[in-house]
C-alpha cells in the first residue's frame, strides 16, 4: 500500500472515529416551512399542500389523532438498527431521531412530524445526513421504508382493533 492510500485510509478512520463519538442536540423546526439542502443528502415527505417544499414522497393521511400518530411512528422507528430519540417538540408534535450507518458511523437525522390536515393527520418526515454532499440515496430510501412501515403498522393496528 502506498503512502498516499495510507494516508487516506487513515483520515477516513479517524473521521469516523470523531463521529461516531459525537453527539448532537436535537434542533426541532416545523418541517411544514422548512427549506431543503441545496446538496443531495436529504429526502421529504409530506402531504400535497402541506408543506412548503417540494417533497420527494407524498404521506398517507389518517385517521388518528396528532398524539397517536407520533406514537406509533415512533414505535416503528425505534426498533429501526442504530436509530436513537434525541429529542421532541410537544408544541410541534415532533419526534427527532439520529440513525448511524453501519459501515462507519456517520449520523443522519431524521425529524417526524404530525399535522392536522382536513380533520385527519398526517405525517411529515424529513431525512438529512449531517456529512457530505451526496448520500448515495440513503435518505430517500429510508423515508421510503419509515413511510411504508408506518402505513402497514397503522393498518395492522386497525384490523386487530376491529376483530
Amino acid at each position: 500500500m502506498n503512502i498516499v492510500k495510507l494516508g487516506q485510509l487513515s483520515g477516513l478512520i479517524l473521521f469516523a472515529v470523531l463521529t461516531t463519538a459525537c453527539s448532537f442536540a436535537a434542533r426541532t423546526m416545523d418541517l411544514r416551512s422548512i427549506e431543503r439542502a441545496r446538496s443531495l443528502n436529504d429526502a421529504l415527505a409530506c402531504s400535497p399542500g402541506l408543506c412548503r417544499a417540494k417533497p420527494d414522497f407524498e404521506s398517507a393521511i389518517f385517521l388518528l389523532g396528532k398524539k397517536d400518530l407520533l406514537d406509533r411512528a415512533r414505535a416503528v422507528i425505534t426498533a429501526e438498527p442504530r436509530t436513537e430519540l434525541i429529542g421532541k417538540d410537544i408544541g410541534l408534535n415532533q419526534l427527532v431521531f439520529v440513525q448511524r450507518s453501519a459501515s462507519f458511523g456517520f449520523p443522519d437525522t431524521i425529524w417526524v412530524q404530525s399535522a392536522d390536515v382536513d380533520q385527519r393527520t398526517s405525517v411529515i418526515i424529513y431525512s438529512r445526513s449531517n456529512y457530505g454532499y451526496w448520500d448515495l440515496g440513503v435518505n430517500r430510501d429510508r423515508v421510503r421504508d419509515w413511510l411504508k412501515k408506518l402505513e402497514g403498522a397503522i393498518k395492522h393496528h386497525r384490523a386487530q382493533t376491529q376483530k
